[in-house]
């Protein structure tokens, strides 16, 4: 591994994995989520200024606010050069093809059926898309996960919109599809779910998941069915109320129909959620909770505490 690019409470910092070096980057120092595209990383902040970062600490303002609505999440597509999604509360999604500097409603994304159930337990109950990810059977096609609203695809460039929630909880936290696009897979807040048939039908997987709030996902590199989550005891309201989000990690190699719990070196339970992961070349793994940084280099068999007493970490991405 090398250098992986945090966004954080406090803005983007970098850490090298290799070395240990950790320090403040020169673009916005702010509360940021961050998306990745091959070596380009852009950066979203709560008032919907975008990033680009397309070197080693070079950051460039691409639009100082890019849309009216709360930025949640982002998305890009390295196999086409430019291309960034933005979702947002309420649920909706906009478009960019020259890599954030402008952006485009897509309008019809509140024409789908069902879109006035779509809800958000904490009140006021407004629906937000919480997950992006780039079609793997089509360059420029897009999956986005609505947190509650369900599974979502588009393919030409968010122009209409299939829905893929049969069998699926709608509290959906990430989606992602296997390079075949047929196996799909969801974290939701009442457990992980899985596809055969490219979203068509989902089906609630337990076996190894003794904690039903999963939340982020990841897959190996070099295989697809080597999946990674994590996940609580419960919803956030019980993490608050009980002082510990009693959350664990769990790998599964067969494509998320069984799982285990990872261990060594991490803690009994995490009290701060696992809020992001990621996975790169070589059995390497990253997981982030709250302040502290634990680093695998054997596909989770063996942890390390490699970073503490950093601002809260949202979003990741390894360059």
């Amino acid at each position: 591994m090398s250098e992986l690019v945090l966004g954080t409470d406090e803005g983007v910092f970098a850490f090298h994995l290799d070395s240990g070096k950790f320090h403040a980057e020169d673009g916005p120092d702010t509360r940021v989520m961050l998306a990745g595209a091959g070596d380009t990383v852009y950066a979203v902040t709560d008032d919907a200024a975008v990033w680009r970062r397309s070197g080693h600490n070079h950051w460039e303002l691409m639009n100082t606010r890019a849309v009216e609505e709360q930025p949640w999440t982002l998305g890009a597509d390295a196999r086409v050069p430019g291309l960034v999604w933005l979702g947002v509360s309420p649920a909706m999604m906009y478009r960019s093809g020259d890599g954030g500097a402008t952006w485009v409603g897509c309008d019809t994304f509140n024409d789908i059926p069902g879109r006035e159930t779509w809800t958000f337990p904490p009140p006021p109950h407004i629906p937000h898309v919480r997950s992006i990810f780039p079609d793997p059977a089509q360059a420029g096609g897009v999956y986005v996960g609505v947190e509650e609203g369900g599974v979502f695809r588009s393919v030409d460039d968010g122009v209409t919109w299939e829905s893929l929630n049969e069998g699926l909880f709608f509290d959906v936290h990430e989606v992602m599809a296997d390079p075949d696009a047929q196996h799909m897979y969801a974290t939701t807040g009442c457990g992980f779910h899985r596809s055969e048939d490219g979203g068509q039908s989902w089906t609630l997987v337990q076996e190894g998941l003794e904690r039903p709030y999963t939340m982020p996902l990841v897959a190996a590199p070099e295989d697809p069915r080597l999946l990674y989550t994590a996940a609580a005891a419960t919803p956030p309201p019980g993490w608050r109320a009980n002082g510990t989000a009693n959350a664990a990690l769990y790998r599964s190699e067969d494509g998320g129909v069984n799982w285990s719990r990872l261990a060594n070196g991490l803690p009994d339970s995490f009290e701060a959620m696992v809020r992001t992961m990621v996975a790169g070349p070589g059995g390497a793994l990253v997981a982030a909770a709250a302040t502290d940084l634990y680093v695998s280099e054997d596909q989770g068999e063996h942890w390390s505490l490699a970073k503490s007493g950093m601002p809260t970490v949202r979003s990741m991405v390894l360059v």
